[in-house]
């Protein structure tokens, strides 16, 4: 058995330097220690690796290859199949037959004169000249639009070429009439259409910041030098005629049909605006050197050797064009391309950009008048500044603080204006309360439903609470139809001016910069800032504060006077409940101005006063004439102390008391303000001393009215009612002289009831309060009693009041303000 060595390595074929060049020098040599022999054994196995990889790789691309060109015999197996195919289709159509019937039919061709191949030719260009510009026209892809109206305008004036030749008698065989019907299609028809499609290209719209700037000028000239080329217009006349047709569809844009009477479109504005701007801008950037070298271009090329209309098929020029005259092959367009220089364009634009400022804001003037919401208004000025701003200034020679403070003054205009009208709406509120005040009907007018009634309530919460709690609300503060008519008013009235003041506030925060394009000096961005987000914001809140003290004067004189009118009415408490409704609505929601603070209060204290007369004519009365007339103490017997003092009010003050808050909620717990509330107790406490003293008076000289008590019954006998009245004198004076003499004794019979009396005093001044008048009612009945110079009974006297009313002072709540 024979063993095969291998030879040793040779690593100067590996990558990486190594000194040695076999493996058996690596392992004999002294200088490779155990670690340099492994990092070369791994070394060994990467280049291995490596190589392996690359060898796969390889076989990997020919296997692909020899697939692809498996499948390209496959591919041309079927072309070849369709070449035979196509061959033996050729064959059948070589046949005799038909290169008999082709051989025919060109020996009739050569047999025709040369004039009429001529005329047929020229015929057939036209057909496909027609042809050609009617397909141009029928797109309406934006896309390459100015070269095909350009391209366009060259068909238009190669078939007018021809339509002249054949009129100048150079097509004798053709037909007249279809030479006619030709004209008036390309005349009438495909020029209209052509011209259409330029102005439609120049009127068009490029919002800033949207599209290629370059591609659009490009268009642009592109559009004008179809223009040029279809009426042989020189530079002047196609600057012209581009003003005209920018300056129409400014005039257009804000332009509104009158019998449709549709509203003006915002929108318009500030098309037209920009229009405006993109016009001065363009004219600048195309006149005088990009519009003269696209004439200039024009007049260099020959029309027949344009490449667009060699490349069409329908004109067929490599067949046709041999048959065309000298004035159609060698024609160029003659354009004046050199009759327009900087100074007269200036002169153009310049005189175009006043007649357009105007024609502009006229439009924006127009739009502004039919326009009434703050937002809607302050959107459209906020749109047509920042276009304004950013684009304004970019055209050459224009001061564009000029058309800027144009625009301020016809928007702040119409501001203020619109401002007005709706601060003047606050007289709706007055036409409201005339209107009730005018149709007021007792039981109907000052009807307001009871906050306890149930059943009048719709109790159906299956749609939430928020109705059922806005019914208990209106009922809390007595908001009857006719109140929640004047508040809703009022109410819809301030969410208008509510939104004014929101929107100053919005322009006071606007910024104004334009630092998009080109960066501006800080003063003169300052400045605008100034002018636009303050000085504009604050004349308008100026305005906004003087018509609000203005309009809400004239309320108040109006309501004022609609009161004074009411003062005599029979129902002037119950009016005057209304008016102080409708006031307290108004004046919980006044403006933020200092000026209209006081608005309604000069009335406040008649009102007040109407309804206190109102509320204490039943209380008052009965008390007058039921309490105060009883002669007889109840509860006596329950008195205590020594001297006896009563311990509790007599049930006829009680019940004034009652009688006096159940008076008071009816009219309704809204009214009763601490203010309303004073103006009660003033009016009680002096109608209550009056009453009080009066009776008082009665008392002590003997002159009270014949009342039926409890314990007696004084009968006059029927003896006496047929008495005559001619008495002797004598006889009255001493009847007067002992009614003198029985006074004393009345004083000491009624001496419980004057006790009984201060005690009530007593107790109503804790609920009344104390002024001279009523100090001077409880003076005055201190005296008629025996404790007059008795401090310790007037103090216990006092002291068990007190008492009873910190007792009962909660049933008494309305008069606790």
């Amino acid at each position: 058995m024979t063993t095969t060595t291998s030879p040793p390595l040779d690593l100067t074929t590996l990558p990486g330097p190594y000194p040695t060049t076999t493996s058996p020098m690596i392992f004999s040599s002294p200088s490779y220690n155990l670690p340099q022999i492994r990092t070369l054994h791994k070394s060994l196995h990467h280049a291995i690796d490596d190589k392996s990889s690359r060898l796969r790789t390889q076989v990997g691309g020919s296997y692909r290859e020899l697939l692809g060109t498996a499948d390209t015999i496959v591919a041309m197996k079927s072309e070849i199949e369709a070449v035979h195919q196509t061959l033996s289709d050729m064959g059948y159509k070589c046949g005799r037959g038909v290169v008999g019937h082709k051989m025919d039919a060109l020996g009739k061709f050569t047999s025709t004169t040369m004039g009429d191949k001529a005329a047929s030719g020229r015929e057939r260009l036209l057909a496909g000249c027609l042809g050609q510009l009617d397909a141009i026209l029928r797109v309406r892809e934006k896309a390459k639009r100015g070269e095909r109206l350009e391209t366009g305008a060259r068909l238009f004036v190669l078939g007018r070429l021809l339509l002249a030749a054949a009129a100048g008698g150079q097509q004798q065989g053709s037909d007249e009439k279809e030479m006619g019907r030709r004209r008036r299609v390309l005349e009438k028809g495909h020029k209209i259409r052509l011209m259409g499609g330029i102005d439609a290209d120049l009127r068009r719209y490029h919002k800033p910041g949207t599209g290629d700037k370059q591609q659009r000028e490009a268009a642009l000239v592109r559009a004008l030098s179809a223009y040029a080329l279809a009426t042989s217009s020189g530079a002047r006349d196609v600057l012209g005629y581009f003003l005209r047709v920018r300056g129409e569809a400014i005039a257009l844009a804000l332009e509104v049909d009158e019998e449709e009477r549709v509203a003006r479109n915002p929108e318009d504005v500030i098309r037209a605006l920009g229009l405006y701007t993109q016009t001065l801008q363009d004219v600048q950037a195309l006149v005088p050197g990009k519009l003269a070298d696209a004439l200039m271009r024009l007049k260099r090329e020959k029309l027949l050797e344009n490449e667009e209309l060699l490349k069409m098929e329908g004109l067929r020029l490599d067949v046709y064009k041999r048959w065309c005259g000298d004035e159609i092959q060698f024609y160029t367009p003659f354009i004046r391309h050199d009759d327009l220089d900087g100074k007269a364009a200036r002169e153009m634009l310049f005189g175009w950009a006043d007649k357009g400022r105007k024609v502009v804001l006229e439009g924006l003037e127009n739009t502004l008048k039919e326009m009434g919401e703050f937002k809607a208004i302050v959107e459209l000025r906020t749109e047509v500044l920042k276009l304004w701003i950013s684009e304004g200034g970019k055209a050459r020679g224009f001061d564009p603080s000029e058309v800027l403070d144009e625009i301020r003054e016809a928007v702040n205009k119409h501001m203020l204006r619109v401002l007005e009208q709706k601060v003047a709406k606050l007289r709706l509120v007055g036409s409201e309360v005339s209107a009730a005040v005018e149709a007021w009907k007792e039981g109907r007018s000052d009807q307001h439903e009871s906050l306890w009634d149930m059943d009048s309530y719709d109790t159906d919460l299956s749609n939430g609470a928020a109705q059922f709690t806005q019914h208990v609300v209106s009922r809390l503060y007595g908001r009857n139809d006719d109140v929640s008519k004047a508040v809703a008013s009022y109410k819809s009235w301030f969410r208008v001016i509510d939104d004014v003041g929101t929107v100053v506030d919005q322009l006071k925060r606007q910024r104004w910069d334009n630092d998009v394009d080109e960066i501006e000096d800080e003063e003169t961005i300052e400045e605008r800032q100034q002018l636009l987000a303050k000085d504009d914001p604050a004349a308008l809140g100026k305005h906004l504060n003087e018509s609000l003290v203005k309009s809400f004067k004239k309320l108040d004189e109006n309501l004022s006077t609609l009161w004074k009118e009411q003062q005599d009415s029979p129902d002037r408490g119950h009016i005057a409940m209304y008016f102080l409704r409708v006031l307290r609505d108004i004046r919980s929601r006044l403006p933020e101005n200092a000026e209209v603070k006081g608005f309604g209060l000069e009335a406040v204290p008649s009102l007040h006063q109407a309804l206190v007369s109102t509320v204490v004519i039943s209380p008052l009365d009965e008390l007058a004439t039921v309490a105060l007339v009883r002669r007889t103490v109840v509860g006596r017997s329950v008195w205590e102390g020594e001297p006896a003092l009563p311990s509790s009010p007599s049930p006829g003050a009680f019940k004034f008391l009652r009688n006096l808050v159940g008076a008071m909620g009816d009219a309704g717990v809204d009214l009763w303000s601490p203010t309303a509330v004073s103006v009660l107790k003033e009016t009680l406490r002096k109608q209550l001393s009056e009453v009080w003293l009066e009776t008082v008076s009665k008392l002590t000289e003997g002159l009270e009215p014949e009342v039926q008590t409890e314990t007696e019954e004084t009968p006059k006998p029927e003896a006496e009612e047929g008495t005559s009245d001619t008495s002797d004198p004598k006889e009255e004076s001493l009847e007067r002289e002992a009614a003198k003499t029985e006074a004393v004794p009345d004083i000491v019979r009624h001496r419980d009831l004057l006790v009984q009396w201060l005690y009530d005093i007593y107790y109503l001044s804790s609920f009344l309060g104390t002024d001279d008048t009523f100090k001077q009612l409880s003076d005055v009945v201190l005296s008629k009693t025996d404790l007059e110079h008795s401090a310790t009974a007037k103090q216990r006297l006092q002291k068990t009041s007190q008492d009873y009313f910190k007792r009962t002072s909660l049933l008494f709540g309305l008069l606790s303000s």
